[in-house]
């Protein structure tokens, strides 16, 4: 597999793009596959695991290197988790105070459970701060797992991942079952046990770069239109079949395998210019779109609204979640990441210079320059 695959940045993009079509539901009437936007969620987490796997399983032998990976993710998802919890403690504040009421402000706890990106672990009652951000939370800790493993575990690293996505996968349905089928949303948990299905998709997405190298001669035209296929019409039928969401982290497995060689009909798609875009606002997209889209689509989404004032707030809510994502993308998001990167290098670099017999360009170069 070439570097930098650009078939999965598209692919996140669109991931992106059908979660902020979820939380609007106003389309979810006219569109099965939007009414289960929230199964790309999941599709996130696989792609994650994949990634941050081929990126860094065989480079974290020391602790220098898993406290140089804790540093980079932390520069990845902190900053933008940070700023977009403000702005929508700001907007909600200014939604009270001109309805005259008194708004939430955050307790103690609360406050230190969001700065720490726990609130889905410390507070699984309850959301906090900006609604989408639990799963940034979660998947920062799932993150720290995985660097666990691959020093602590390094010779039982695949059986370990395999134990810790059916650890994942057997708490979602424990939890999930019993009642998510009367609301056709199984696998549906966010702030309270999403980081069971964290742990699901992020390893099921670690086992397939373990075995990418082998899946190189599956990566065909026809199985990629046959996965794409399969994949959208797994997520519209699990409104019929609401059970089937839990197979989702090995449904999205399968569609990126099949991207591998990132090549075919899909991978055109995904590599076009509006696709790569999105997926390089993804992450912005995804946290903006929780300060903009939250808290608005429950009061558009009433029935004594008429259509076309709906399909009008959908095009404003659009645009704002767009110019949004754009300008956190690139005031606070690369900025912030590249300045924490390059700090972290300082530091590692620094550290080895005192070693002799050990230079730094000797290290290559690093992943999170091609993976983000």
């Amino acid at each position: 597999m070439k570097t930098t695959n650009r078939s999965l940045e598209g692919l996140r993009g669109a991931a992106a793009l059908l979660v902020v079509f979820f939380h609007i539901g106003l389309l979810s009437p006219f569109s099965a596959i939007i009414r289960n936007g929230y199964l790309a969620v999941d599709l996130f987490f696989v792609l994650s695991g994949f990634v941050i796997c081929s990126a860094y399983a065989d480079r974290l032998e020391t602790g220098h290197d898993v406290w140089r990976f804790i540093v980079r993710r932390s520069g990845r998802l902190w900053p933008l988790h940070i700023v977009s919890a403000i702005l929508v403690c700001a907007l909600l504040g200014m939604i009270f105070a001109l309805g005259g009421r008194r708004p939430h402000v955050p307790t103690g706890g609360e406050t230190i459970a969001i700065v720490t990106m726990m609130q889905g672990l410390v507070f699984p009652d309850r959301d906090i701060g900006n609604l989408v951000a639990w799963s940034t939370g979660d998947e920062f800790y799932v993150y720290l797992l995985f660097a666990v493993i691959c020093l602590r575990l390094r010779r039982w690293r695949r059986v370990t991942f395999a134990a810790a996505a059916a650890a994942g996968f057997s708490i979602a349905v424990y939890v999930d079952a019993g009642t998510c089928v009367s609301i056709h949303h199984c696998m549906d948990l966010h702030s309270s046990f999403g980081w069971a299905r964290c742990l699901a998709g992020f390893f099921v997405g670690a086992l397939l770069a373990h075995s990418r190298i082998h899946l190189s001669s599956i990566s065909t035209p026809a199985v990629q239109i046959a996965m794409a296929t399969a994949s959208l019409a797994f997520v519209a039928g699990t409104s019929e079949f609401p059970l089937a969401a839990f197979a989702s982290p090995v449904v999205f497995a399968a569609l990126i395998a099949s991207l591998i060689t990132d090549s075919g009909p899909l991978a055109i798609i995904l590599q076009t210019r509006p696709m790569q875009y999105l997926g390089k606002i993804s992450y912005a997209l995804y946290l903006g779109h929780g300060v903009v889209v939250l808290p608005f689509a429950g009061w558009l989404n009433q029935s004594k609204y008429a259509t076309g004032y709906q399909l009008t707030a959908i095009a404003v809510l659009l645009s704002v979640s767009f110019a949004l994502a754009h300008l956190l993308h690139r005031y606070i998001e690369v900025p912030c990441r590249d300045r924490i990167y390059a700090w972290s290098d300082s530091r590692v670099d620094h550290e080895m210079a005192m070693l002799p017999g050990d230079r730094p360009e000797d290290r290559g170069p690093h992943p999170d320059k091609s993976t983000g």
